[in-house]
């Protein structure tokens, strides 16, 4: 038909052929399902130029309906490869039948879920406005990731603060952050602040194998602080800390 042949020369679509003609949907058609449902909810009124391009999310400049900026997550997760399937199986779990949308759709709902818990708490984290499918709106966030920081004035101040908010995380709503890592890790060098992102795949503590994941979390993160800071805490005291067997 005319709309569907529209829609493939918009690459909503994408065209197949074999024993008979067929189209499956395309990322951006999928994009354009969620946009138009957050746009009839009166959340997004624009979209503008990407902030950011991952393997697993993009981040999007966007405007409410009263012309203030926000920021949308569109999760990816499936499309770089299908390890990245194999990643995230925990959440197909009971579903035999998945797609790479049904994974980013399920995907950005937990993460959404993790986050709307923490929205009461003064936790550094983003402000939620709104999900359809796999897009998260949210508030902007002012900052860049940890990693590209070259002057950090108190890095041990800073690696304080994450260990205490992975306490509170812990304790007081049950959560490992589970890729905590200083990609997503925003430093404000002007409020001299972070934030935290990106908890699609935070568990809770009541998982068999969260104190491990919590210590592989703090190995990671202090090995980018021993190798750009030389700062070098001890990995057990520090998640003794947190699990509060000290």
């Amino acid at each position: 038909s005319f709309i569907v042949s529209k829609l493939n020369k918009k690459k909503m679509l994408r065209r197949w052929t074999g024993q008979f003609v067929g189209y499956t949907l395309t990322f951006a058609g999928f994009d354009a399902l969620a946009l138009n449902t957050l746009y009839n909810k009166k959340i997004v009124a624009g979209v503008g130029r990407a902030k950011g391009v991952g393997k697993e999310s993009d981040i999007y400049h966007a405007i409410d309906f009263e012309e203030n900026e926000i920021m949308l997550k569109i999760n990816r997760t499936g499309r770089a490869s299908f390890q990245q399937v194999k990643k995230r199986r925990d959440l197909l779990k009971g579903k035999f039948h998945y797609n790479v949308f049904s994974l980013a759709e399920l995907s950005s709902k937990r993460e959404y879920e993790v986050l709307l818990k923490l929205q009461e708490s003064k936790l550094p984290i983003p402000k939620l406005l709104g999900r359809n499918r796999h897009i998260i709106a949210m508030n902007v966030i002012e900052g860049i990731e940890l990693v590209k920081v070259q002057n950090l004035k108190k890095p041990l101040k800073i690696l304080e603060r994450v260990i205490e908010y992975a306490k509170i995380l812990y304790h007081k709503y049950d959560l490992v952050h589970a890729d905590l890592t200083e990609y997503n890790i925003l430093y404000n060098e002007k409020k001299d602040s972070i934030t935290i992102i990106d908890f699609p795949q935070a568990i809770s503590t009541d998982h068999p194998d969260a104190d491990l994941i919590l210590e592989r979390d703090f190995n990671h993160l202090f090995d980018y602080f021993r190798n750009k800071w030389f700062i070098s805490p001890e990995v057990e005291d520090v998640v003794e800390y947190i699990v509060g067997k000290k």
